[in-house]
């Protein structure tokens, strides 16, 4: 073992620690205190793991962080090191490449089993890449802050966690929030068995417990109570309903439906209309960094008029908004006239697909070839229409893979751009 580590830490006390400890684990181990002695060390050597501090005098951690992250071509993992009241920034940072994150005051069984996993995995395999390649929650107001600290506290359970929450909230958004501290997630297809798909160390995430069938309620209920008893994963259940909605519906389990007395309520977009300046903001670079969407900016009176607007589709109908707004025009300057024009067009999708139905007519003379055509013609089309012609929330929303979904629009006649 002949790896070096980095450690970057104003407190003398630490830097003598960490090294005593990691040099016993038989690194090699380089100290900095403060951001300019860590860039001198980064110049001379080339150390195989940083342990970087957030709060540092002068440059803290975080923005050493992006300041070598920002090239594209440094490959060295970096783990964050945090104090109390700093893990969620700690957890930011994994934004701007950080591979993960130990809380001080330091758990040595932690710290080791930490830098162990960052210097045997390539870079980003950890489970911040969820945090950088998935949607985080965002905001900061009063109720996301709790939510987001109530995840943080749950990080280190394997206690099954229910959530109750408005079609369109996030729930899953959430629910990616606190896998992503804990292996990871898998989402549960309704189609197979609850016992096969059981991870050995990642979470399971049911995304509506009312599309269970009766049998698969039943395993859940039994597979999630032996999951309590010797749990090395964990349950991470959702529903739009509220406990007592579960309670009353003769076709939820009792036993299961019982468990949502103590569920996390996923707060509604009206509830938090404070964070949609930085909702906006997080939406805009989202989909200029994913889907090279271009880059508009809201003025004040902008972000003024979409926080009075009441988004009866929650986030998922804000997110549709931006991304309906940033494929108008590339030119950065958005009027009044045209964010009231689309939120017009987003909120009638948003009424028609609150149903989740559509209804169509065929006529009875085709044979059975073209009434299939004529089907899949006006439902894919219609999930064009609701997905913004976004390719990859197509494929998502019907189920098929992105090229075979290409060759069937084009033979249907449908265009995969707007008009």
């Amino acid at each position: 073992m002949n790896e070096r580590i980095l450690v970057v830490d104003d407190e003398p006390d630490i830097r003598i620690l960490l090294k005593d400890i990691l040099e016993d684990e038989g690194y090699i181990v380089d100290v900095a205190e403060h951001a300019k002695a860590a860039n001198d060390i980064r110049r001379d050597r080339d150390p195989d793991l940083v342990l970087l501090d957030i709060w540092m005098p002068e440059v803290d951690g975080v923005t050493l962080l992006k300041q070598w992250k920002s090239s594209g071509n440094d490959r060295c993992p970096v783990v964050m090191m945090s104090g109390h009241g700093t893990v969620e920034t700690a957890v930011e940072a994994t934004r701007y490449g950080a591979v993960d994150f130990v809380e001080k005051p330091l758990s040595m069984a932690k710290l080791l089993s930490t830098v162990k996993s960052a210097l045997s995995s390539n870079v980003g395999s950890l489970f911040p890449e969820s945090l950088r390649q998935r949607e985080q929650p965002v905001g900061n107001s009063r109720i996301v802050q709790a939510l987001k600290q109530r995840m943080l506290e749950l990080r280190e359970s394997t206690q099954a966690v229910f959530f109750t929450g408005n079609r369109g909230s996030g729930r899953r958004i959430w629910a990616e929030y606190l896998s992503a501290t804990s292996g990871g997630m898998d989402v549960f297809d309704t189609e197979r068995n609850i016992r096969q798909l059981i991870p050995l160390q990642r979470n399971l995430y049911i995304e509506e417990v009312s599309d269970l069938s009766p049998g698969q309620q039943a395993a859940l209920y039994d597979a999630i109570q032996a999951n309590n008893r010797d749990s090395k994963f964990r349950f991470i259940v959702s529903s739009q309903s509220t406990y007592d909605e579960l309670k009353s519906n003769q076709q939820i389990d009792p036993q299961l439906a019982t468990m949502w007395r103590q569920a996390i309520a996923i707060p509604s977009l009206d509830e938090h209309i404070e964070d949609i300046p930085e909702l906006l903001e997080y939406y805009v670079n989202w989909y200029s960094d994913h889907e090279q969407l271009p880059y508009r900016h809201f003025n004040v009176a902008a972000q003024n008029l979409l926080r009075n607007h009441h988004w009866s589709g929650d986030i998922d109908q804000l997110k549709q908004f931006i991304k309906a707004i940033l494929t108008n025009s590339e030119n950065e300057r958005i009027d009044l006239d045209e964010i009231e024009w689309t939120l017009r067009s987003v909120s009638a999708s948003a009424e028609t697909a609150g149903s989740n139905q559509m209804q169509i007519s065929i006529d009875m003379d085709l044979d059975l070839r073209e009434a299939r055509e004529a089907f899949e013609r006006e439902y894919l089309s219609r999930h064009l229409e609701l997905s913004g012609h976004n390719m990859t929330e197509l494929a998502r929303r019907v189920g098929q893979e992105r090229t075979h979904l290409y060759r069937k629009l084009k033979s249907l006649g449908l265009q995969t751009k707007k008009q």
